[in-house]
């Protein structure tokens, strides 16, 4: 998932308690559509919108790019409107033929959107605006109502089973899973590492729970699993404060922390995402890059070498690795190819980037007709499915082949490869097959709608498919949905 920071620039005021700066914002304004700006509204063209639902936009203001999601639910007792800016409950919705105003005041932030027109590709049009104590943030806002797509709920893909607790886990969301002899380890933002046994599909029951060590905002992003000397099994769990926690699952009723690696003095322990490949642990740390140990003994690692993008612009989001060769996704900067034979010293071979809005966020490798073939995709309002030669060698070494995409308004998140076959985990289109036999013209061949409909969630741009695992041999793919938990769904043959 994306990291965002956006500053605001110019003070207007502050005060000494948090009734003073919630009077404040909430005094700055912009408490109808007419507050807003008025250049891209066009009378009457909201006529035929109707208010109820989710919408997905990106806004455009002061050099900054960023991702939205409002939400406006049906009638309260009132008769009114309600909804909510980004998770942030809403005070204000209001809705004519000219406008959909949406205006949210908490006690630290004021956020305010106005739909009021209509754009050539059908998308709605209009102004957001974002204020704190130390100024406000006007964007120009573009994006779409998100609705199911109009096809059957599911394509050669079967539910086998599903689970979220059934009550009894603890608040937070699944981001990703990893399977391994029956069990499915999961990571869930703010509840830790949750241990289900996956055998019987249809009876799906939890065999082991850990906890987050820090209640002050730590979450797991990742999960890779490693085996280690004397028989013991590891979960190796990107934190964005502790970096790497080493958890001993061997009893996977009782799991354990049984150390830490990737932490410095004077940088971030942030690491998103890791790899494993053989013996050693591929980090992605948001602030230093790129950081290589062996994980020979995983609860002794010894650092190998570090890299960091010659470009120094973007940050590390996620990363593949298999041999000698790195598959990096450097947000902004792109996608780069590293040569990792000599740790201590990597090399970029190539990148692939420049391709419009640049948002390199996740990729898998898979070998398809001789080509050594990249899937790469974006998370963004707009994002698509990469289909990349790395074929080193090739005249088209580091240039997309084709690309595919559901709908501009959804993005696509994490991606796999089984031969032939790309698994993408695909938010609020749910999970999505493509067959890339001719790597230059994708084929979308099954489907499953993991996402209820806008009444459920509606908090973030990034919600419902997160992540995803495969089994080739029993042709299973496992889902880290935000909002159902873990799905487990049946591939059908022949494809």
């Amino acid at each position: 998932m994306a990291l965002l920071a956006v500053a605001l620039a110019g003070a207007v005021g502050c005060g000494d308690d948090d009734s003073a700066e919630s009077e404040l914002l909430d005094n700055m304004g912009y408490r109808s559509p007419l507050d807003m700006p008025r250049g891209r509204c066009v009378p009457g063209s909201l006529a035929g919108v109707a208010p109820v639902g989710l919408y997905h936009g990106y806004a455009v203001g002061d050099g900054t790019r960023f991702d939205l999601t409002a939400r406006v639910a049906a009638s309260d007792r009132r008769g009114e409107l309600t909804g909510a800016i980004g998770g942030f409950e809403a005070q204000l919705v209001r809705k004519t033929n000219d406008d959909l105003f949406v205006r949210s005041a908490q006690k630290d932030s004021l956020r305010a959107l106005n739909w009021c027109g209509v754009n050539a590709a059908g998308e709605l049009v209009g102004s957001y605006v974002r204020c704190t104590d130390r100024g406000c943030l006007l964007a120009e806002l573009t994006g779409k109502s998100v609705v199911p797509l109009a096809e059957a709920s599911a394509h050669n893909l079967t539910l086998l089973g599903e689970t979220s607790g059934d009550g009894r886990w603890s608040p937070g969301i699944t981001v990703n899973v990893r399977v391994k002899d029956g069990l499915a380890y999961l990571a869930r933002y703010g509840d830790g590492l949750r241990i289900v046994d996956v055998r019987n599909p249809a009876n799906l029951v939890q065999v082991g729970h850990l906890p987050v060590e820090s209640t002050s905002g730590e979450i797991y992003n990742d999960v890779k699993l490693v085996d280690g000397p004397l028989g013991k099994r590891y979960a190796l769990m990107a934190s964005n404060l502790k970096a790497v926690v080493v958890v001993d699952v061997t009893n996977p009723a009782a799991p354990t922390i049984a150390g830490h690696f990737g932490s410095e003095p004077e940088r971030s322990s942030n690491v998103h995402t890791l790899a494993v490949d053989g013996t050693r642990a591929y980090l992605a740390n948001t602030s230093a890059g790129l950081d290589i140990y062996d994980i020979t003994v995983p609860t002794a690692p010894v650092k190998l070498g570090t890299f960091s993008h010659p470009a120094g612009r973007g940050y590390l989001h996620d990363l593949y690795v298999s041999g000698a060769r790195a598959y990096l996704n450097w947000w902004t900067a792109g996608f780069a190819i590293v040569d990792v034979s000599a740790p201590a010293a990597p090399a970029l071979l190539g990148s692939f980037s420049g391709y419009g809005e640049v948002t390199s966020h996740s990729s898998w490798v898979t070998q398809v007709g001789g080509r050594t073939i990249a899937l790469h995709g974006d998370e963004q309002y707009g994002a698509r499915l990469h289909v990349v030669d790395v074929t080193e060698g090739s005249q088209s070494f580091a240039r997309s082949l084709a690309t595919w995409m559901t709908r501009p308004e959804v993005s696509i998140h994490n991606v796999m490869a089984m031969g032939h076959l790309a698994i993408l985990a695909y938010y609020h289109d749910g999970v999505r097959v493509v067959d890339l036999s001719d790597p230059t013209k994708p084929k979308q061949v099954a489907w499953f709608n993991t996402w209820r409909g806008p009444q459920v969630g509606g908090e973030s741009f990034f919600e419902a498919a997160v992540g995803v695992d495969v089994d080739p041999a029993a042709r299973i793919v496992y889902v880290a949905d935000s909002v159902r938990g873990l799905l487990v769904l049946g591939l059908a043959s022949g494809i």
